[in-house]
């Protein structure tokens, strides 16, 4: 109906339910849009487990990191950026976690998800997603086959969208 928020996509290599684990009730909801493997950790197999591995107990913080800054970006898109800026930045971001785990390559990805999906995150209406989309392809920015795309210009798509790339001054463990 139209009031759907989406904050964030989870793709394949991300973790959910960090932040919710550690209060007795979670204040948003998860939902697939798409086949997914869910493995459970408790709370108290997690602290067992950073005891063990104290270098591994720093990943949840990277973790943190990178969900705070997605949530900022998030804001920006939908408070700030035009729909054209939104939608190469959103591009530019799930081609960057894709290829973080070996799904994206040589500035092309299959994107996981409807327009639909994609409109929701983005603020925008169906129509007005495929204006967008339509614009870039006739920019020259990127090309649209069924559901794969391919970055035509990855530079002035980072000009356009302000994306900068996650590049952490420490490796997560």
């Amino acid at each position: 109906n139209g009031k759907r928020q989406i904050i964030n996509l989870i793709l394949p290599g991300d973790v959910i339910g960090l932040p919710g684990s550690f209060l007795e009730k979670a204040c948003y909801s998860v939902m697939a849009v798409s086949e997914m493997k869910l493995q459970v950790c408790s709370i108290s197999e997690y602290v067992r487990l950073c005891y063990r591995r104290p270098t591994f107990a720093m990943a949840p913080s990277w973790l943190a990191m990178q969900e705070s800054i997605t949530c900022a970006e998030h804001a920006i898109n939908t408070g700030r950026r035009t729909p054209p800026e939104r939608l190469a930045h959103f591009l530019m971001d799930i081609y960057a976690r894709l290829e973080a785990v070996g799904l994206a390559s040589q500035g092309s990805f299959d994107l996981p998800f409807s327009q639909e999906v994609m409109s929701d995150v983005l603020g925008l209406s169906v129509p007005h997603l495929n204006r967008t989309l339509a614009r870039l392809r006739s920019d020259g920015l990127l090309t649209l086959t069924g559901h794969r795309v391919h970055f035509a210009d990855t530079k002035a798509l980072e000009m356009l969208s302000h994306f900068q790339p996650l590049k952490p001054i420490m490796a997560p463990a």
